[in-house]
């Protein structure tokens, strides 16, 4: 039996075969372009899954460099300011052993103070050093000089929160130290109810004014904030308001927090001014939010009823013993029975040394100065507790402090002072040494994760080549076996296919 192939019937299939020709000469044509063997999903599935997994981890591993890079500069000029300071703490030292000497006299002193007042000038140079346009002392406000000078002492202006960069998956690393850490006392008192909103913000306060609150389901109401406010009458007003938001202290006990508990929603939770003030900024609570919105932290001042138990963030201190030394006069004051600053003030005022104890100007530590203008009072810990320390009173981290009273006590010819800030500057060096030791321990984790991220990117770029990356020899051979069975092709299907006339008289 003869079967008969009509012209529709090989030319489908002639076409076809060039086609399926034609279809594999331009992927091979594209793996030679491109370099890839897998240009889109259905090249090859499981690898094009395999290839973009590691693709992620590529990028993420040339993320995290770039974050290491780009921010490695500030541990770097961290640890170079400390080395500084370190040095003109062994210079003060030497001054101070020198002028204790025999052949000192209130004139050499002199001298010894006015090398003390370079000294200073160069320590405030340093602890105000910026990289690139932000203070690497301020902690997270980039933007505030962290100290500024008084004729007391230095204030520090920054915040206590570290300046951290991610490094790896949930990982991330201190890249500088607060001022308050290593070169003065910062007690950062928690809000509670009973704070003055007069004290927020560094003591600045908050504008008198109305805000207007606005609940997910519609319903507005404006609250009036006046000068006598505490954050619990605050609070209190903005609960009453007939608007379904709960107000609160958040959970880090440094601002605002305000909850929407509608269930049926049809805006967001809206805080805004009222006549154009500042209020709902300066408290910290300015804005849209779907349905929490966190205060930022409002930095409230200490006061002398404020419970030491809020200090360092609500961590709170635990007070021992402190010396004091005010001229012939010396004794230890123990502080562990106060529960305010008031009562820590008091107790020292009451020792019977002649001194002041007082907040400093910027309400985030302790100051003590003396009441006769021809001794300088000295503060240092006992032992090894750190209640002179933390308070800020001297020793320790509070350099400029220990500096100003090493100056004073030159400029007064007072060697009772110069002989205890022997141990104070000793304190000092030594707490300057703990934080080179952190930043240097700090800086070897992003060496290594630096390096740890490197070796993966060469690792996962080379085995996403091998999954993907095309085979250039195989693809120039297949390339030229196709273009020669695609000309074969086109040249037996010309023959075949050459009807005439005849082929249709069949």
């Amino acid at each position: 039996m003869v079967t008969r192939v009509t012209s529709q019937a090989q030319q489908a299939n002639s076409l076809q075969n060039i086609f399926r020709i034609t279809e594999n000469l331009f992927k091979a044509q594209q793996e030679i372009a491109s370099g890839k063997r897998i240009n889109r999903p259905s090249d090859d599935p499981a690898g094009m899954r395999d290839a973009l997994l590691l693709r992620t981890g590529v990028n993420q591993a040339k993320q995290f460099i770039r974050n290491i890079d780009n921010n490695r500069i500030f541990i770097q000029a961290g640890d170079t300011s400390l080395q500084s300071v370190d040095l003109n703490l062994i210079r003060a030292k030497e001054l101070a052993v020198s002028e204790l000497g025999g052949a000192s006299t209130a004139e050499t002193r002199g001298f010894a103070a006015s090398e003390l007042d370079q000294i200073i000038s160069q320590v405030f140079e340093t602890a105000n050093t910026k990289v690139k346009n932000q203070f690497i002392f301020s902690g997270t406000n980039f933007r505030v000089q962290p100290f500024s000078s008084e004729a007391s002492g230095a204030v520090y202006l920054g915040n206590s929160e570290s300046f951290q960069v991610g490094v790896a998956n949930n990982i991330s690393i201190d890249f500088s130290i607060p001022g308050s850490q290593v070169l003065a006392a910062d007690l950062n008192p928690q809000i509670t109810n009973n704070t003055l909103v007069s004290s927020l913000n560094g003591g600045a306060g908050v504008t008198p004014g109305s805000i207007s609150i606005s609940d997910r389901t519609g319903n507005t109401a404006s609250i009036t904030v006046s000068s006598t406010d505490t954050i619990g009458s605050l609070i209190s007003k903005i609960n009453s308001a007939g608007v379904n938001i709960t107000a609160s202290i958040n959970s880090n006990g440094n601002g605002l927090q305000l909850v929407d508990n509608n269930t049926v929603i049809t805006q967001s939770m809206t805080v805004s001014e009222v006549s154009g003030g500042s209020t709902a900024m300066e408290l910290g609570i300015l804005g849209k939010r779907d349905g929490t919105l966190s205060g930022s932290d409002l930095n409230p001042v200490m006061t002398t009823s404020t419970l030491i138990s809020t200090l360092e963030g609500g961590n709170g201190l635990t007070l021992n013993d402190i010396n004091i030394v005010n001229g012939a006069a010396s004794a230890t004051v123990t502080l562990s029975s106060a529960t305010t600053m008031g009562d820590v003030i008091n107790l020292i005022n009451n020792a019977g040394l002649n001194v002041t104890a007082s907040i400093n100007s910027a309400g985030n530590s302790l100051q003590i100065t003396s009441n006769n203008s021809s001794t300088v009072a000295v503060v240092r810990n006992v032992g090894t507790d750190e209640t002179a320390e933390n308070l800020g009173l001297g020793g320790g981290k509070n350099i400029f402090t220990t500096l100003f009273k090493l100056r004073d006590a030159f400029q007064k010819d007072d060697t009772s002072a110069i002989l205890v800030s022997l141990d104070t500057l000793d304190s000092s060096l030594a707490s300057i040494n703990n934080s080179r030791a952190i930043i240097g321990a700090s800086l070897s984790r992003v060496d290594n994760s630096d390096f740890v991220h490197a070796q993966e990117f060469v690792d996962r770029t080379e085995q996403l080549s091998k999954i993907e990356g095309a085979d250039a020899v195989q693809s120039a051979s297949d390339l030229a076996n196709l273009q020669f069975a695609l000309q074969a092709t086109l040249s037996s299907t010309a023959q075949i296919l050459q009807p005439t006339l005849l082929d249709f008289l069949r």
